[in-house]
């Protein structure tokens, strides 16, 4: 029974159990945003989870928190911020050189970049126990910085004072895994009781009042030098302008003269281009009329040349037919004579053969003649040709050698008979001449 007791009891608290793991696991999930780094201590390990995963020690973004009363699976959650976190020391009293004191505000901006440095070294579990921790150490570091400046230079050189500010707290800011991003200097006045920044204010504007006072002058001195010399050039300018527009006058009425005289010079060109034109033109009418006046005339002589020229060809075309006829008729006269002299000149030959050979016949008939023949003789006359002469000539060759005397007597006669007598010489007109040679 007892037994039984105890199985039904285990039985629900399993079943209890059970039921709260179940609804409890989903909302102990966690999933770390990127503005923030969970560092988890569970059995002496530590993690990192976050968004951000370039972290030193980055998990995971995503964790079940498990509380630490819970045996064995329980932890313990740090929540470090990765975001800029503004450290804010307000009107501190800080001393310059010779203890000149004032009252500074300023604010110093640090950032997470080591979770888990930063983790171990923050005193509790929030932000503002870290800003708490730091705040001292961020006066301490003002007033060191603040010491090597002279009251006169603090309110102007408080980039300077944030600049070496910065530079010390560089390494202090680091064994709490932040680095300092940035420090302003927001607000310097009087310490209580004291007026030094406001004496110091006052002379400074006093200064500046004077320094702008005689800028002012400067200024003043500079614009009416300025107006003085802009006046002056003014009047230059004017003056020069004056002397532009009466110099451009001039060139202006220069111009127009120059015009008008060029107009006249180009209307008396022209005119005189006219005149001579006119002169031109009626010169070349007068040398065209007189041109005119030799080619009629010479055309007119030509015309009579022409017809001299015509009765002259037709009188001398009638002289030469009629020359010509003449010259035929001549020619024809001259042939006919020739041809008579040809047959006159036949009958002397005739006559003085007949007379040779009657003379000769006489002589042979006197004379003791031996005729002596080479060849054949059909015919005596042909004793007396070219033939019969060489066959005479060689008779007489061989009769001179046997018959000296008779040989010389026969060539005796035939000289004396052969001469023609005067009263035989050709009479009649001499031979005709050609009348063109």
């Amino acid at each position: 029974m007892l037994t039984t007791v105890l199985s039904v009891l285990f039985g629900g608290a399993a079943a209890i159990l059970a039921v709260y793991l179940m609804i409890a696991i989903p909302k102990r999930r966690r999933v770390v945003p990127r503005d923030e780094a969970h560092v988890i201590v569970k059995r002496g390990r530590t993690s990192v989870y976050s968004g951000t995963p370039d972290i030193e020690g980055y998990t995971g973004t995503t964790y079940y928190h498990i509380p630490m009363w819970v045996p064995l699976l329980g932890m313990d959650v740090i929540v470090v911020p990765l975001s800029v976190v503004e450290i804010r020391i307000p009107e501190m009293v800080s001393f310059a050189a010779s203890n000149a004191r004032f009252t500074l505000t300023a604010s110093v901006y640090v950032r997470v970049v080591e979770p888990l440095k930063a983790a171990q070294r923050w005193p509790g579990r929030v932000v503002d126990t870290f800003i708490n921790s730091v705040k001292e150490l961020i006066e301490n570091a003002i007033r060191n910085t603040t010491t090597a400046f002279a009251a006169e230079d603090i309110i102007e050189k408080k980039d300077e004072i944030a600049n070496r500010l910065q530079q010390l707290l560089a390494n202090d800011m680091a064994e709490y895994g932040c680095v300092v991003t940035n420090v302003a200097v927001v607000n310097i006045t009087d310490a209580p009781g004291t007026s030094v920044i406001s004496d110091i204010a006052r002379k400074r504007e006093a200064e500046i009042n004077a320094e702008s006072r005689q800028n002012i002058a400067v200024r003043d001195k500079e614009a009416r030098i300025a107006e003085a010399e802009n006046r002056q050039a003014a009047e230059v300018m004017e003056a020069a302008a004056s002397e532009a527009v009466g110099v451009r006058q001039q060139e202006k009425e220069r111009t127009i003269f120059v015009s008008q005289q060029q107009v006249a010079e180009e209307e008396m060109a022209v005119e005189r281009v006219r005149q001579v034109r006119s002169a031109e033109i009626a010169r070349q009418a007068t040398v065209e009329k007189a041109q005119g006046d030799r080619e009629a005339a010479i055309l007119r002589r030509e015309g009579e040349a022409e017809g001299v020229k015509a009765v002259g060809m037709v009188e001398a075309e009638v002289i030469r037919s009629k020359g010509v006829a003449e010259a035929e008729a001549i020619a024809k006269r001259v042939e006919a004579l020739n041809r008579l002299q040809e047959t006159g000149r036949a009958f002397r030959e005739i006559e003085k053969d007949e007379a040779i050979g009657t003379e000769l016949a006489k002589a042979l008939q006197k004379a003791h003649v031996r005729f002596v023949s080479t060849g054949e003789v059909t015919d005596f006359l042909k004793l007396f040709s070219a033939e019969g002469g060489a066959n005479l000539g060689a008779m007489l060759a061989a009769a001179r050698e046997t018959e000296p005397d008779l040989v010389g007597a026969l060539e005796g006669l035939l000289r004396r008979k052969t001469a023609p007598a005067p009263s035989e010489r050709p009479k009649g007109p001499p031979p005709a001449t050609d009348p063109e040679a």
